[in-house]
């Protein structure tokens, strides 16, 4: 059975890496071109599904994506995840066989002008783990909501842990790069992470509690919703790729709505009560009967209103009808 408190499956670089490995077979000129450089690099395992893939993003480039990204952020993702590929394709980025691949990857981005302005290799990183870095930070930057909600409330696998101290260790290996006088090309990311949710508490993000089995986890009702346990003015809120989160938990949506209708249920008792079993009664019932004569009143004297301007522009019109009839053109 799958641990429903095991965050990996529902950070959001996990979805956004799925969504970017999926393709659709059923194009032609796709699998051509693709079946073609399989054929060229046939030494390279998952050749013909990247290539698929890839062409597959740039067709619809940040269409359907289960990430909020801007076109530039899906950019750098989408250079990120091509990079990925090829280090786990086992391509040396300092070999001729990369710079020939590169060259096709190039010629599929200038194929689609939907993507306008992404273009490969958005940071023209060579390094493998410079790489490897700014996609971790990347990573980081999608997933620290989720993994600061997890970590503090549920607890960590040990696999978690391992995630954990991973993306930590690069962090703090990052920072101390981008301070020193030559910065490397993650150095952009690294700010604006920073920026967002502060140096300190990133650099600090530990589990606090490290569990092996779920049932170790003890969670009050409360704890299952993902919308809640975070003050919304804490850096946890933020969004790393635009402002502060607006969206009201369901949790709270719910508790407005029983307010509201346990306040009309209380007004209406009350009302109830006064109208049955006290003196008021007959002062309300007098009321009302008053209201609905005046009411009655008024009623009849705007049909009688009515009345009159209708007769007035029924007369309007005659009139209007008759000028028109006798003022013509006559030739001379």
């Amino acid at each position: 059975m799958a641990d429903p408190y095991d965050f990996k499956h529902e950070l959001e670089s996990t979805k956004y890496y799925k969504y970017l490995n999926n393709y659709k077979e059923d194009n032609s000129s796709h699998s051509e071109k693709c079946k073609y450089l399989e054929s060229i690099f046939s030494g390279y395992d998952n050749i013909y599904k990247f290539c698929m893939s890839l062409r597959n993003n740039l067709e619809f480039f940040g269409n359907s994506s289960p990430v909020t990204l801007s076109k530039e952020q899906h950019c750098y993702y989408l250079n990120c995840w091509i990079n990925d590929n090829l280090i786990n394709m086992k391509f040396n980025f300092e070999y001729p066989k990369y710079q020939e691949i590169s060259l096709y990857i190039v010629s599929y981005f200038n194929e689609f002008p939907n993507i306008e302005k992404c273009k490969y290799n958005e940071f023209s990183i060579k390094d493998k783990e410079d790489i490897q870095n700014t996609k971790t930070l990347y990573d980081y930057g999608l997933d620290f909501q989720k993994i600061i909600l997890y970590s503090n409330k549920y607890g960590c696998t040990k696999e978690n842990e391992t995630y954990i101290k991973n993306i930590s260790e690069v962090y703090n290996k990052v920072r101390s790069d981008c301070t020193q006088t030559s910065r490397k090309p993650y150095c952009v990311v690294w700010d604006h992470i920073k920026e967002v949710y502060g140096d300190e508490q990133i650099s600090q993000l530990a589990c606090k509690r490290i569990y092996t089995d779920p049932s170790e986890v003890q969670l009050e009702s409360d704890q299952l919703d993902m919308g809640t346990g975070i003050p919304e003015s804490s850096p946890e809120r933020r969004s790393f790729f635009g402002g502060a989160e607006g969206d009201a938990s369901p949790t709270a949506l719910s508790s407005t709505t029983i307010s509201i209708i346990l306040t009309l249920l209380g007004l209406t008792l009350i009302f109830f009560i006064l109208y049955r079993f006290t003196p008021l009664k007959s002062w309300m019932h007098r009321y009302l009967v008053k209201k609905r004569i005046i009411k009655s009143i008024a009623h009849e004297e705007d049909e009688s209103k009515n009345e009159t301007y209708e007769n007035t522009y029924e007369y309007k019109n005659i009139n209007f009808d008759g000028i028109t009839h006798n003022i013509g053109f006559h030739p001379s």
